[in-house]
């Protein structure tokens, strides 16, 4: 009777053990993410205002056609907006934070002294008078959170380098991975810089310094 029970016991022991194992891997199925296409595809996508469409032109990403930040700014008014090579352009935003501006300058900011990355970017605006009103300074980590959140609709992504990177066009555009995937996302430069301006002062992580 002492056998048959120790038995017994061992028995129930096992097969607790065994659902258990059965329920744990179920479960495991179900949390288990399923597969997405950008992990399985390869190749360039173009980013627009948006849309994110496969991209079938020709590209070039060799180190000469980064841009290097040192000489690079830009200068808007209310009369004139920057426009690049195809026609976007970046304008001084049309709301309450811009409504005494009349020129808003941007320059590149490099702390770690590699101006070929996108570090940070320092906001000026002023009056008719040219007298400052807003000045502020937007790190890399600003950029990628609202290129997640506006153009990219919740897929993670890297910033990489800005540059000409498409044969026959002069525009600059941004250069981005897909994180967990082998695809690459070109965002138009003007379509970054005005995204990234209508942005700044509506939420605390992307706002004026205080004067």
């Amino acid at each position: 009777m002492k056998f048959s029970g120790e038995t017994s016991k061992k028995n129930v022991s096992m097969l607790r053990g065994l659902l258990a194992m059965t329920a744990f891997s179920f479960l495991s199925i179900l949390l288990l993410p399923s597969p997405s296409p950008a992990k399985e595809t390869t190749g360039v996508l173009m980013v627009s205002q948006k849309h994110i469409t496969p991209f079938d032109g020709k590209t070039n990403f060799s180190q000469r056609h980064i841009i290097n930040y040192k000489n690079i700014f830009i200068d808007i008014t209310r009369k004139k907006p920057y426009r690049d090579p195809n026609g976007r352009i970046v304008t001084i935003p049309h709301n309450d934070i811009f409504k005494n501006a009349n020129e808003v300058t941007f320059r590149f900011w490099h702390p770690r002294n590699e101006p070929r990355l996108l570090d940070g970017i320092v906001v000026k605006s002023y009056d008719k008078k040219g007298n400052l009103i807003h000045h502020g300074v937007f790190d890399r980590g600003v950029f990628v959170s609202m290129m997640i959140k506006d153009l990219f609709h919740g897929k993670w992504v890297e910033l990489q380098d800005v540059g000409t990177f498409v044969q026959g066009d002069k525009s600059l555009y941004v250069k981005v991975r897909i994180r967990h995937s082998k695809q690459v996302a070109l965002v138009p430069f003007a379509i970054f810089l005005q995204d990234f301006a209508d942005r700044i002062n509506t939420e605390p992580v992307i706002s004026w310094a205080v004067k």
